[in-house]
């Protein structure tokens, strides 16, 4: 995940990078729609910016609870460098 602060945005953005090498369609987007659900979580904790969020092919496809846990960490590690 990479995150650019941007003050100047009304909300945060979210970009989506899965790579065609991860899967197919379904397992991609059932991965995006898994971190939607995540960052709907703390939308309101989200700091404003840009937000890159990719998954690389050769990771097996994660579990809701990992996908979750990780999101979290990377998260809190953004909020811990403010």
């Amino acid at each position: 995940m990479m995150f650019s602060p941007d003050p100047t945005l009304d909300n945060p953005r979210v970009a989506y990078a899965i790579g065609r090498h991860f899967g197919n369609a379904v397992q991609r987007n059932r991965v995006r729609r898994q971190a939607k659900a995540v960052l709907r979580e703390v939308e309101t904790e989200l700091p404003k910016g840009r937000y890159l969020i990719g998954i690389r092919g050769s990771s097996p496809a994660p579990e809701f609870k990992q996908l979750h846990d990780e999101l979290n960490d990377l998260l809190m590690r953004i909020e811990d460098q403010k």
